[in-house]
């Protein structure tokens, strides 16, 4: 739709403006500072970085799980990195295209795998917001905590008021969507307590990552680790809500240079926050890579 791909462009041209006028009168200092390039941090940061990534792998295979899905691990991390990589292309069909073709392969159910994946960032979107509400009073002594705090108890009662199986709006979306019933039959609220909590985990995990990185390039860079923490989900949820920009490209970065420059002065943030961009995503490449490489549940077998 040529809107879609307008108020892409709006989006992304707008967040490069951002980022090229806060870099621009800092650009020399950028490029005279003097990285630390300390390796145990470095390494410890990617450690931890891939260990979010099997943990939000692990959370949406158990919600497969609840629609009768019986899919190795081996073979849900093909099907949710392939569609995860798909999100940097422009245009949020892709990402799903993807996945469709990858789930269909191995037998999943597209309507379950496509419905998880949207519970999967829903619960992210919710939990990151509830972090940004616990954290930043303390860390970034702003006043938008309580925004997020707000949206987050919204986006959950929206949850809460979804249509039950049975009922009149129910039966009308399983007649569409099949798939629907499988995922609210297996969805008790223990199981989406429990969800809900795993995926507080990767938010503190990136967070701790974030700082590491910080400590690996930047040398001693000030700031505690809760804000850190704060900063990386602060900006991480901005990239979600920009839905318009591809896996919240130029938005994540702006936001992240605004909840950093502050402290760390604008060049320091500009480089940790284009550096956090290009290492996340060479960690999601080798990420892929590995799993990739493995071979399939039936070549194993």
């Amino acid at each position: 739709m040529w809107w879609y791909r307008v108020l892409q462009a709006l989006v992304l041209a707008g967040a490069a403006y951002y980022l090229i006028r806060v870099a621009a009168p800092h650009w020399p200092s950028i490029r005279s500072r003097d990285l630390a390039w300390q390796a145990g941090p470095l390494a410890a940061s990617g450690a931890l970085v891939l260990v979010t990534l099997a943990i939000l792998l692990a959370a949406w295979t158990a919600s497969l799980h609840w629609c009768g899905a019986r899919v190795r691990y081996r073979d849900a991390a093909r099907i949710w990195f392939t569609a995860n990589l798909a999100r940097f292309i422009p245009g949020t069909v892709w990402q799903f295209a993807s996945l469709a073709a990858m789930a269909s392969r191995y037998q999943v159910s597209m309507i379950a795998a496509t419905a998880t994946v949207l519970l999967e960032q829903v619960m992210l979107l919710i939990t990151g917001l509830l972090v940004i509400a616990a954290l930043t009073p303390s860390v970034l002594h702003a006043v938008w905590w309580q925004t997020a705090l707000a949206a987050a108890a919204v986006l959950g009662a929206a949850g809460l008021a979804l249509p039950r199986p049975g009922g009149r709006v129910g039966q009308w979306l399983e007649r569409r969507l099949p798939g629907i019933r499988l995922l609210w039959s297996g969805m008790t609220p223990a199981r989406l307590a429990m969800f809900a909590g795993t995926l507080v985990v990767p938010w503190v995990l990136y967070g701790i990552a974030f700082r590491l990185l910080a400590l690996g390039l930047l040398g001693a860079p000030p700031g505690s680790w809760g804000f850190y923490i704060a900063a990386f989900t602060g900006s991480y949820v901005a990239g979600v809500i920009a839905v318009f920009a591809p896996a919240g490209l130029l938005v994540r970065e702006a936001a992240l240079i605004g909840l950093l420059s502050p402290l760390l002065g604008s060049g320091d943030a500009v480089i940790l926050a284009a550096a956090s961009r290009i290492w996340l995503t060479a960690l999601e490449i080798l990420g892929a890579a590995i799993v990739l490489a493995l071979p399939t549940s039936t070549e194993a077998s």
